[in-house]
């Protein structure tokens, strides 16, 4: 009887150093990868992008209201904050920069929704920066995003694995999240993802092939900032031309070959400087669409030589826009992988509906209604004389 225990024991401790590294090696070591989102039960994964809040100090009521409905009604698995989330300006004090965090974040705490994020351009132009912004972010533990490392361009690069709904080991699905930076003090404009940004991406995206037996994940990105290729889905029109828009001392219109949904009321601003980012994308052959923000008017999907750009416009309602804004819902569907369904939810799909939100709405749709005629045709004749 005591060699049957002497041996059982040997076993159970042979099985113990044998399983010990396979069980470290699954073990989390981010917090999206933490979190294990997965697709459902329905084989459905549903996303929140919520873009340019831009309010602050704090978060306006109705737009507070507003967020709150349209989480109530979707209940999405994820929420993605695509940047310009606060204000910024140079008057946000750390303690101002936190309050204008707490706004939204407090929102989505109390949902008990998991929250990714990148930043925007006017997150990075007031006195606290990104680092210690992405600190505050870090603080609630509904959100999931962090930042590689401080080697690397910008702050917030990182991918959110979703996994399948009947393997729990198996990566289904990726989403990259990109810092596309603020501004290039060297040419002017806007500035465009580094190269170093890039490389990480290939080589992650590729390490994540490799353990997919050398298939891509398939995968979204999702940054503030447009890429320079979305003029390729607009039309060059003459001047005079109904709906076009002024950008580069030229006239566009969408182009409607290349377009899936959406309007564009306002020039794209992508960086002057092309980075490459584009040609990496393709290269890699994972991304399905890359979803942006910045262009707060602006809701259109189009796909360029394969790959949607999706821009979504501002979901606060400080910030300057028109009846577009709002929030876009994107839902993937794990039987097919290639595409995606999305649609937007408007703050005129509530306001109509209920007398508070109501109120706030019109107060500030109003305003802008007045102002936003004259910052278009600022923005008109700025264009006008704009480099190609």
């Amino acid at each position: 009887m005591k060699n049957i225990w002497k041996k059982s024991l040997a076993l159970i401790l042979l099985l113990v150093f044998v399983l010990a590294p396979v069980s470290l090696a699954v073990t989390p070591h981010t917090p999206a990868e933490a979190a294990h989102l997965s697709f459902g039960r329905d084989k459905k994964f549903t996303i929140m992008q919520i873009s340019d809040i831009q309010d602050g100090p704090g978060l306006m009521p109705a737009a507070a209201r507003f967020l709150k409905k349209a989480l109530k009604d979707v209940n999405p698995d994820l929420v993605v904050l695509t940047g310009d989330n606060i204000f910024g300006g140079k008057s946000q004090t750390d303690k101002l920069t936190a309050y204008s965090i707490d706004g939204f974040m407090r929102i989505f705490e109390s949902a008990g929704i998991p929250v990714a994020a990148v930043f925007g351009n006017h997150d990075d132009e007031g006195n606290t920066p990104k680092e210690a912004q992405m600190a505050m972010y870090m603080k609630y533990n509904c959100f999931i995003g962090h930042d590689e490392g401080p080697e690397l361009s910008g702050v917030g690069n990182y991918n959110v694995p979703i996994y399948s709904s009947t393997n729990p080991q198996k990566m289904a699905y990726n989403l990259w999240m990109i810092d596309s930076g603020t501004y290039d003090e060297v040419n002017g404009g806007y500035a465009h993802v580094q190269q170093d940004q890039l490389d990480w991406y290939v080589d992650t995206s590729n390490d994540l092939k490799a353990a997919n037996g050398g298939t891509p994940v398939p995968a979204m990105m999702f940054q503030h900032i447009v890429i320079p290729e979305v003029y390729e889905a607009f039309l060059e029109v003459p001047f005079g031309t109904p709906g076009a828009i002024a950008r580069y001392s030229k006239y566009f219109i969408l182009n409607p070959e290349m377009t899936r949904s959406g309007v564009l009321t306002e020039g794209a601003y992508p960086p002057d400087i092309n980075g490459g980012q584009f040609d990496a994308i393709k290269m890699q052959n994972d991304v399905v669409a890359l979803f942006v923000g910045h262009d707060h008017a602006n809701s259109y999907q189009v796909t360029v030589r394969g790959v949607d750009i999706v821009c979504t416009p501002t979901a606060g309602i400080a910030p300057y826009g028109d009846d577009n804004r709002g929030v876009r819902v994107i839902t993937l569907d794990e039987n097919d992988l290639t595409d995606y369904d999305n649609y937007l939810i408007h703050y005129t799909d509530y306001f109509v509906k209920d007398s508070i939100l109501n109120f706030g709405y019109i107060f500030m749709d109003t305003a802008w209604r007045i102002i936003y005629p004259f910052q278009k045709l600022v923005y008109f004749i700025e264009n006008i004389f704009t480099r190609t």
